[in-house]
């Protein structure tokens, strides 16, 4: 799914580090052929009614995160969350300690057609179903063939909304990675001119941090295996030599 060995990952660190405002990069080919094959024939599958019809502010777009009726869409989004490819991400973006969102808040599957736009926004800070703040957000394209004269590039803008930075073609299983920024603009809000039966398509997955500290009553130990009679109480035989 993932050949984690063809990325020169300190390479992609440092060009990650290079962006004018803020960490952000453009990784082609990141997903196999065969994978991003089979999750886009599973996207355009999906019947628009199956998935949220996302319209604020005059953007339109379809987001499915049902997992039980997107067997791809499971199979990739387990690998996003594994152990391994959060440890890949971490040392990609300098963020630490990455922790991703069971329940795919704001995130999964998503397409949008001909007429479509996402209008530039920043995006959502903190998930109440787990309280955390988000960190990094990655979006992997499926789109094979896609002009960029149709538009749907993803824009990205300085701080205060003025200038264009980076604008990324939706691309065939392209990786797209960037660390949280509270006043990171970016969307494509000209109405896109794909034929009728094209898509954009791709996933998006958000990864988060805790700003929780160890309780200081209860502080942080191993698994307690020796008990005092005495006191009623576990401890650690360790702390006790």
């Amino acid at each position: 799914m993932i050949d984690y060995d063809k990325f020169d990952i300190n390479s992609l660190k440092l060009q990650y580090q290079q962006h004018p405002s803020y960490g952000l990069l453009n990784i082609p080919n990141f997903l196999s052929n065969d994978m991003t094959k089979q999750c886009a024939e599973e996207l355009d599958s999906l019947p628009l009614n199956k998935g949220k019809h996302f319209t604020r502010k005059g953007s339109c777009m379809y987001e499915y995160n049902d997992l039980s009726i997107t067997p791809m869409q499971d199979k990739l989004v387990h690998e996003f969350h594994s152990s391994r490819f959060l440890r890949w991400l971490e040392h990609l973006t300098g963020m630490e300690k990455l922790l991703p969102d069971p329940h795919l808040v704001g995130a999964g599957y998503m397409k949008s057609f001909r007429g479509d736009t996402l209008q530039v926004h920043t995006d959502f800070n903190w998930v109440e179903e787990i309280h955390l703040h988000r960190a990094v957000s990655i979006i992997v394209y499926f789109n094979k063939d896609w002009d960029v004269n149709w538009g749907g590039s993803l824009n990205f803008y300085d701080f205060k909304n003025q200038e264009l930075l980076s604008s990324v073609k939706p691309d065939w299983g392209n990786m797209l990675v960037w660390n949280y920024h509270n006043l990171i603009y970016h969307g494509y809000p000209d109405p896109m001119t794909c034929p009728e039966d094209q898509s954009r398509k791709g996933i998006r997955l958000f990864y988060y941090q805790s700003r929780s500290k160890p309780d200081v009553e209860n502080p942080p130990h191993r698994s307690l295996y020796w008990f005092d009679k005495k006191e009623g109480l576990p401890y650690d035989i360790k702390q006790r030599r």
